[in-house]
């Protein structure tokens, strides 16, 4: 009787270490990583700036701004081709390439004309 009395508080203690490991393993750590990125979240909530000049002037902003289907509009405007199999991503990618060529190519045109003039 007295031995089975033991072995219950053993038990019962057993079980109280086994909580107490688990809150420090798991859950401490657990609210820690949650703290952690809800800090990191909270400075990053206002990247973008708000619409003005520069998302007129930037080209990078006004692609980030479309969806997939106005961004595919574009693709087809500036004759690139494959445009309907990629994905948002890489179509803002090859949009931005070939829109700087483009300014590229205007402005030196634009410099040509000038000169002999």
């Amino acid at each position: 009787m007295r031995n089975n009395k033991l072995e219950k508080n053993l038990e019962r203690a057993r079980i109280n270490l086994y909580n107490i490991l688990a809150i420090l393993i798991v859950i401490i750590p657990e609210l820690f990583a949650e703290l952690i990125y809800s800090i990191e979240v909270s400075q990053h909530k206002a990247t973008l700036p708000k619409e003005g000049e520069a998302w007129n002037k930037d080209i990078e902003l006004k692609l980030s701004k479309m969806n997939i289907y106005e961004l595919r509009l574009m693709a087809k405007r500036l004759s690139i081709n494959g445009y309907s199999n990629e994905d948002r991503n890489s179509l803002i990618r090859r949009i931005n390439r070939k829109s700087k060529k483009r300014i590229k190519w205007k402005s030196l045109k634009i410099s040509t004309i000038r000169k002999p003039l």
